[in-house]
């Protein structure tokens, strides 16, 4: 799957770099601690182009960010303006809890197998009352496209995976459209879980 990301970066990187997603950003801040944002550790699990992870380093969090692909990781941080490591989520691990996890759109690319444990790993890494949003697109199952790996997910899928996740619960589920104009048919189903 990372040949994709490194043999398409260009158009990838223009296709996503500038797509609004503050509204996503902001659902996901307002469960965040409301400390001074300088004191709020957040990770761009999967960053893609670097988008968010610069989003949230210009309001003032404390970042971190990976990404597999070799090629994102060099674009995101130069984007991002901050370190990006090169890891895949099913070898994440970090020196430090966080009280937030953003993996927009990044989660999906793990198989259906593998999920249940990498989602126990994220939330192992999540401070108590941690937040973690994901998103998938809607859909039943595991499939191909272009060379990537897509597991996707309904609302009854997704509570049957956070059933093998015991550690976090679900604080919001909702839908939205993709937000990229030559997408917009594509549905998406987005989640806030809550670490207990």
């Amino acid at each position: 799957m990372n040949d994709f990301y490194d043999a398409n970066a260009e158009q990838f990187l223009k296709d996503t770099r500038n797509v609004d997603m503050s509204a996503l950003r902001e659902r996901f801040i307002a469960e965040l601690p409301q400390d001074a944002a300088d004191t709020v550790r957040i990770l761009d699990a999967g960053t893609g182009s670097g988008r968010d992870a610069r989003a949230f380093h210009r309001a003032g969090y404390q970042v971190a960010a990976f990404d597999a692909s070799p090629t994102m990781v060099k674009a995101a941080a130069e984007f991002a303006g901050l370190p990006v490591q090169q890891m895949r989520f099913e070898d994440f691990s970090w020196d430090h809890p966080f009280e937030g996890i953003w993996a927009c759109a990044s989660l999906l690319h793990v198989a259906g197998q593998d999920l249940p444990s990498v989602m126990r790993r994220l939330a192992n890494h999540l401070v108590t009352d941690g937040i973690l949003y994901t998103s998938f697109k809607l859909g039943s199952g595991d499939r191909q496209k272009d060379g990537r790996h897509f597991t996707d997910m309904t609302e009854e899928s997704l509570s049957a995976l956070l059933d093998e996740c015991p550690a976090l619960r679900q604080v919001e589920q909702w839908r939205t459209n993709d937000r990229r104009p030559d997408r917009k048919e594509d549905i998406w189903l987005n989640a806030l879980l809550r670490k207990s």
